[in-house]
């Protein structure tokens, strides 16, 4: 079975073999000898011409992995909140890693892989508009943990970004193809149905609904099993909903005992979220994975050294915002909606649900020394706030971890008659740097909140601020182009 990157399905090579008499005679020698005790059909052929077709993961064995992955289709966005509008699209990227497993599979199918990219790039077209994403040289060492129902991908070495994180969750992830194997043999052109918590990390969903796909064994070409795959999903992601119609070829090896070819053909249509626009797309992913003998980056020396437990802290992500001159870290459940030279906007998405939402908008720089105080603080929130105002619940001084001077104002009011709190922060620098941050949420759900804007504040920092640039054609598209990084890189 060979990788073809220029053709969307497999390619099969057969030998061919001119084989006389003399010549047929010493073949079915050596075969009866060599496979005394054996099925005539090979090692992994039981009782009844089955195939076992079990997978394992190997601690000594290093993977060489390469993705190719391409979408077209339309996004769907309501910047309005009432016409659906449809944005042509296109994206074309490529992963190659070296991969190996940390621990592995237990009862719950947990395990750690530690991989390090060669290659992670990605072009994506939107309208007229085109970006190109990348890795950085920092974070190439990721850790690929996997739960029982989820996949999540940080970096030992530090904070991924969005762009980096989204470039890396790609479907079909190897780390959980070995999943697709059946639990008991099974014979040429039987089937088995797969797990809804197996499919759902493996095509991108938190959930899945209703599924009917399932697998068929259609040959075995000496050591390589050739399955087919084919169904629909209804699942969602992030509270919003998506329908999936899934066609994908894949190959297990029955000596290594792993998936090591996929090919797989999505097409997807999602709904419009709170915080991301909905798309219609065709996906075309393909994996191809073969063993290597080392691989220096993920030698067990210097991975030992590094901090490789999955935790909070490890899966923030790293916003650095040139234009609007700060850099921060921020949970995962936080989107970034607009970024622009006066002001950005971020939101944050629990299951679908709109959570609070996060305005930082930069301030005029005060003389050398001179700081805003509380009571003054105050005073403009209120002024600010006008009717809605209600009353102070909170406020306070205080140093954040780059030690830069805060000022804190929790208020409770109303906005449409509905009981709303906002947090205000005013941080400063002594250079005279200031910028203004504002949280708002619904006061019924503050609990969910959990005091959120503590990591962003805490590691907000200044940083050079780059110049302005025209602003892009509209919010929608804006939008989109932060969608598709996370979204569709990973179809």
């Amino acid at each position: 079975m060979q990788f073809d990157v220029s053709r969307p399905i497999f390619v099969s090579f057969r030998p061919h073999f001119v084989i006389t008499t003399r010549k047929l005679m010493w073949l079915a020698t050596l075969i009866g000898v060599s496979l005394v005790g054996l099925s005539p059909l090979g090692q992994a052929a039981l009782g009844d011409d089955k195939f076992n077709l079990a997978t394992r993961d190997a601690l000594e064995t290093i993977r060489d992995v390469h993705v190719v992955i391409e979408v077209t289709g339309d996004l769907k966005l309501n910047a309005d909140g009432k016409q659906v509008n449809r944005l042509p699209m296109r994206v074309s990227g490529r992963l190659r890693y070296d991969e190996r497993t940390l621990h592995p599979r237990s009862g719950d199918k947990s395990k750690q892989d530690a991989r390090f990219y060669h290659d992670a790039k990605a072009t994506i077209a939107i309208g007229e508009g085109r970006c190109e994403m990348g890795l950085s040289d920092e974070r190439r060492l990721v850790v690929a943990d996997v739960a029982s129902t989820k996949l999540t991908l940080f970096s030992p070495l530090g904070p991924l970004t969005r762009d980096e994180l989204e470039l890396l969750q790609t479907q079909g992830s190897s780390s959980l193809l070995n999943r697709l194997a059946p639990v008991s043999p099974v014979a040429l052109n039987a089937d088995w149905t797969h797990d809804a918590n197996d499919l759902a990390p493996l095509l991108g969903l938190d959930a899945i609904h209703q599924t009917d796909v399932k697998s068929t064994l259609r040959q075995v070409e000496g050591d390589v099993a050739i399955i087919d795959m084919s169904g629909k999903v209804s699942g969602a992601i992030d509270g919003v909903a998506s329908d999936i119609a899934l066609k994908a070829k894949y190959n297990i090896n029955l000596q290594s005992h792993r998936v090591t070819w996929l090919a797989m053909t999505i097409r997807e249509d999602r709904a419009i979220g709170h915080a991301t626009p909905g798309f219609d797309v065709t996906a075309r992913v393909r994996v191809e994975i073969n063993e290597k003998p080392t691989s220096p980056e993920l030698n067990a020396s210097l991975l030992n050294k590094l901090p490789l437990d999955l935790n909070s802290g490890s899966t923030r992500l790293r916003l650095d915002s040139t234009i609007g001159g700060f850099g921060l870290l921020h949970a995962r459940d936080w989107q970034v909606m607009v970024d622009r030279y006066d002001v950005t906007i971020l939101r944050m998405i629990q299951q679908g649900e709109l959570i609070a939402q996060c305005n930082i908008s930069s301030l005029p720089d005060l003389a050398t020394g001179k700081r805003v105080q509380l009571p003054d603080f105050q005073a403009d929130i209120e002024k600010a706030l006008g009717k809605n105002f209600g009353q102070f619940v909170e406020a306070s001084q205080q140093k954040n971890e780059r030690g830069h001077r805060v000022l804190r104002a929790v208020v409770a009011g109303l906005a449409s008659e509905l009981p709303i709190q906002w947090i205000y922060y005013n941080i400063s620098d002594e250079a005279g740097r200031q910028t203004a941050l504002a949280f708002t949420m619904d006061a019924k759900i503050v609990e969910k909140f959990a005091a959120a804007d503590e990591s962003i504040v805490g590691s907000f920092e200044f940083i050079e601020r780059a110049a302005p640039t025209p602003a892009p054609a509209g919010p929608g598209e804006t939008a989109a182009k932060s969608t598709v990084k996370r979204e569709t890189t990973a179809r």
